[in-house]
């Protein structure tokens, strides 16, 4: 190549390649969008950008994000791409971007709480996908179909058993959406409606999917005391679907559940012996997030929002409500229980902003009541209000992280800075990762975290040409400063962008400039190998 054919050159470096082998110096130049030569580079650029001092490592690839509506809200991303993150993929835990139909009732409750209903546009899977390519923004997007939207688009948020038709319904939306691009199917097995569903009706949809290839992707259906039983069960329908299983930000909750993570990894080992491919995703926190009406049995909610808020008016179901909700259970998982009232923390609230960052306790200090009343209460007046929960052990967390079979995520989403009280790992969940665990503590090497975040998911996904630090991959590439790497990012007071990242490329353009990100929009919709697109067969 001509001295003057590179776009960018960054110099004096040293390059992490993603691939989990040792660094080494070198330099990286950059034309048309992607990685033109590693190493000694003999050429000029029409950018030169000296990172003597500096990491220079593939873009981070964040495998387990829930962006599928906000990144129309906030296409810049600035909580990822502060951290390095190029590449989001979403529609997890069986919920994703389509299919839906927004004039069914509960749908539209949703879309109004979130302040939604003028962005969606969209039905189909189709015309979500149509909508993501028009949509400027400043990091690649991927997605998964929601193994709870095609559920409700042909069955609504009801209880009752699928019929053959329902089935095919069902499979046809899935199909629909492997073939516009989506890598694979998700579930979320405790939110309503997946937490209805069978394993047959489950693996049923899922083949589906397995017809294409891709991932399953599972949140489990018990985290706790059946984490075991979840855990077969998801390898179940990897087998029977012919999918790759992606257990979802792996983890044990409560207390008395601390150390089955450790067994849950051993078995996912015996099934890979057995030709089973499992792997799975974990944030570096102990606390997970999700909504408060998560919080109470699956039978509370069979008959869908207002059901539920008819039985929060009967005497005696309350007190049946109040008597589950005090207890673990075999049939369901009580989240409430795993964390306790001073573990549950509100996020999120339209009804309660005083309530902000403040613990299901405090709030039943601050109203003099009884908490399980309080419970009832607040999710009477807001059902889609959020909560965090700390639940998990810290041990566990890092065995998880340290262990082969793992990937970093964040199950966070593009936020809105200064919206809410949001989860620190939307702001913090990579850099965490590369300050705490492999810069201070050691739990990884350097070269094993940014693998964690860049080679390994680029692996899971079937993508070859991101992912890596190598000629004629796409330039996603993130550039930072180990020493100064940190974010300020905690529970209760979250919106602090991360720091450290010095220069972040996403598709050979600056998102972030001399730490500061520079408002280009140069993000794509990625879309499974092998799937039409206008034309051309995408990974080919």
């Amino acid at each position: 190549m001509n001295e003057s054919t590179f776009d960018i050159v960054l110099r004096n470096g040293t390059v992490i390649d993603g691939t989990g082998t040792p660094s080494r110096p070198g330099d990286v130049a950059v034309s048309r969008g992607r990685i033109a030569a590693v190493g000694r580079v003999t050429g000029r650029g029409k950018v030169e950008v000296d990172c003597r001092g500096l990491f220079i490592a593939p873009g981070f690839i964040d495998i387990h994000s829930h962006s599928d509506f906000t990144i129309f809200r906030e296409p810049r991303a600035v909580n990822y791409v502060a951290q390095g993150v190029t590449l989001i993929v979403s529609g997890n835990c069986g919920t994703s971007g389509a299919p839906l139909d927004p004039e069914d009732p509960e749908t539209a409750a949703l879309l109004t709480t979130h302040d939604l209903r003028e962005v969606v546009t969209w039905s189909t899977f189709v015309e979500y996908m149509e909508a993501l390519d028009r949509l400027p923004k400043a990091v690649n997007v991927a997605t998964l179909v929601g193994f709870g939207n095609v559920r409700a688009v042909v069955m609504g948020y009801g209880a009752s058993r699928p019929s053959r038709a329902d089935l095919e319904a069902m499979k046809g939306h899935v199909r629909e959406a492997m073939e516009a691009g989506a890598f694979g199917l998700s579930t979320g097995l405790i939110y309503v409606p997946q937490v209805f569903a069978g394993f047959e009706e489950v693996l049923e949809v899922a083949k589906a999917a397995g017809d294409y290839g891709g991932l399953y992707a599972t949140h489990l259906r018990n985290e706790s005391e059946r984490l075991i039983d979840a855990v077969i069960e998801a390898v179940r329908v990897g087998q029977a679907s012919g999918l790759r299983v992606q257990i979802s930000h792996h983890k044990v909750a409560g207390r008395r559940n601390w150390g089955l993570v450790r067994t849950a990894l051993e078995l996912e080992e015996y099934y890979r012996r057995l030709g089973v491919e499992v792997t799975c995703d974990v944030y570096p926190y102990t606390a997970g997030a999700t909504g408060l009406s998560a919080l109470f049995p699956s039978w509370t909610q069979r008959r869908g929002r207002e059901g539920f808020l008819r039985l929060l008016q009967d005497p005696e179901a309350r007190e049946r409500i109040k008597a589950d909700l005090s207890r673990p259970s075999p049939d369901w998982e009580n989240l409430l229980y795993n964390g306790g009232f001073e573990g549950v923390v509100f996020s999120h609230s339209k009804v309660f902003p005083e309530y902000l960052g403040l613990s299901l306790a405090e709030v039943a200090r601050r109203r003099a009541k009884d908490p399980l009343e309080v419970v009832l209460e607040l999710v009477a007046e807001d059902f889609d209000a959020g909560v965090i929960i700390h639940s998990m052990s810290d041990d566990d967390m890092r065995y998880v992280l340290r262990h082969r079979l793992s990937m970093v995520a964040d199950d966070g989403s593009v936020v809105r800075p200064g919206e809410g009280c949001p989860h620190p790992r939307a702001y913090g969940a990579f850099t965490r990762v590369l300050a705490t665990y492999a810069r201070d503590e050691g739990l990884l090497t350097l070269e094993e975290a940014v693998h964690k975040m860049t080679g390994l998911p680029a692996w899971k996904l079937g993508l070859e040409d991101r992912g890596l630090v190598r000629a004629g991959v796409k330039a996603d590439l993130a550039v930072f400063d180990l020493w100064r790497l940190g974010s300020a990012s905690e529970f209760g007071d979250p919106h602090h962008l991360a720091e450290g990242m010095v220069h972040v490329l996403v598709n050979g353009d600056f998102v972030v400039r001399d730490g500061r990100p520079t408002g280009e929009m140069p993000g794509e919709v990625v879309r499974r190998p092998g799937t039409w697109n206008g034309g051309c067969r995408d990974g080919l």
